[in-house]
């Protein structure tokens, strides 16, 4: 279970990828702060939104209140959502958890889920059905209640700190206006995740007792990805030193992907100032 984990968070890793610093120092917060807001596409201000650095939940005092973002269209929010569902790793996670699943099969597992390539690919396809339908879920939901879809950092710098903001936020997210606000999207993407293996896991495992712990399995991978989130400063700063921070784009979305650049207009051909036809 802790390397299917891995894998489903490995890919926000490299979202939060090193930046190329300033010529002045800045403090560390703000660098991670600026880092998330540049990865998932962020147009900062200089404001701060004052009703939620004054009136937190508990467990989120203290926190260094976010740029405010610039709320994402929903050609952004698909495109986000596309490249998160469909990046490298995403599709390599599925690959370790059908490993993991074939190698300690549940109880009255069917043998042609157990056993053999065709058992493999079986499980494989479930999984990857599962994260997709919970990915794009979550994106319909999030869209739907206005929920901004990418994670905010904490600014601390306790660690224990640090992971309990980015349990928490699975539960509590933000808003487009940067308000705090119960992350429904979570939930709605993780129970969407959990209740389509109905249509195709094999018999006695299609019930809804079974859904509901497939749905807190992917909670659970919601939950990982903001922590890998929060500690990505931290985890590119090891992918710069094992050589792999050029695999960004190929692995996670980034701002080029969400907002690809114009194409230039073609120059308008000068008129012809001779008198021949």
């Amino acid at each position: 279970m802790a390397i299917s984990v891995l894998f489903i968070c490995l890919p926000a890793v490299a979202q939060q990828s090193v930046q190329q610093l300033p010529d002045s120092p800045v403090p560390h917060r703000d660098l991670e702060l600026a880092a998330s807001s540049s990865a998932a596409g962020f147009q900062t201000t200089d404001a701060f939104d004052s009703a939620s650095a004054t009136a937190l939940p508990d467990g989120l005092e203290g926190t260094t209140p976010p740029p405010v973002p610039v709320p994402l269209t929903l050609r952004q929010r698909f495109m986000l959502q596309a490249h998160t569902n469909f990046a490298p790793l995403a599709l390599v996670t599925p690959a370790f958890e059908s490993a993991i699943t074939m190698a300690n099969p549940p109880h009255n597992y069917p043998r042609d889920w157990a056993n053999g390539g065709g058992a493999y690919f079986r499980n494989y396809g479930s999984e990857v059905g599962r994260h997709t339908t919970a990915g794009f879920a979550h994106f319909a939901a999030a869209a739907a209640l206005r929920e901004d879809p990418r994670y905010t950092p904490s600014g601390r710098k306790n660690y224990l700190g640090r992971i309990g903001y980015a349990m928490l936020f699975t539960v509590v997210d933000r808003s487009d206006s940067g308000h705090r606000t119960f992350a429904a999207s979570n939930f709605i993407g993780a129970t969407a995740g959990g209740f389509v293996g109905m249509a195709w896991v094999p018999d006695g495992f299609d019930d809804v007792t079974h859904a509901y712990q497939r749905s807190a399995v992917e909670l659970t991978a919601f939950a990982s990805h903001n922590l890998v989130l929060e500690f990505s400063p931290e985890l590119s700063r090891i992918l710069v030193k094992v050589h792999l921070s050029h695999a960004k784009g190929a692995l996670t979305p980034t701002p080029e992907s969400i907002n690809p650049p114009e194409t230039p207009a073609e120059p308008a051909a000068a008129p012809n100032s001779s008198n021949q036809p």
